[in-house]
């Protein structure tokens, strides 16, 4: 059992890591720099110098259409690794997000960890007594 968890986990992580080269690999990302350059600008504590700092840790970049995502992470304290995306998806799933992406990832985590189901109905749970947030933006 072990071994298959373990497998799991491996899935997932190259999942994970694939679909993040993939978006940065063919989103333009030019704009998007200069952004974060901005974002940078500000002072610790504030909410964009800590989406830069989180970008910059985790070695990504911020690319179009998944700005608010990455605001989100950062608001929700959901790292950028690939169970903690499976766990906000479950959240924003929770708050009222259901989108095909968001059910997929969620799914394909759901099926692959089944260890995590309580975890995951946990993080559902607080995106149903939360306030909807499908809506937040950087700006």
């Amino acid at each position: 059992m072990k071994k298959i968890s373990s497998l799991s986990q491996l899935i997932i992580t190259l999942s994970f890591h694939l679909s993040v080269w993939i978006i940065e690999r063919f989103s333009n990302t030019k704009e998007y720099q200069k952004k974060v350059d901005n974002l940078n600008e500000l002072e610790e504590g504030t909410l964009g110098k800590d989406i830069a700092n989180c970008l910059l840790e985790n070695k990504l970049r911020l690319v179009p259409g998944y700005e608010s995502h990455d605001l989100k992470h950062v608001l929700l304290d959901y790292k950028m690794n690939p169970v903690d995306e499976i766990r906000m998806q479950a959240f924003m799933l929770g708050n009222g997000n259901i989108t095909v992406p968001s059910l997929a990832i969620f799914l394909y985590g759901f099926l692959l960890l089944p260890n995590r189901w309580r975890t995951f109905y946990r993080d559902f749970k607080s995106g149903l007594a939360s306030q909807p947030i499908k809506h937040w933006q950087i700006d």
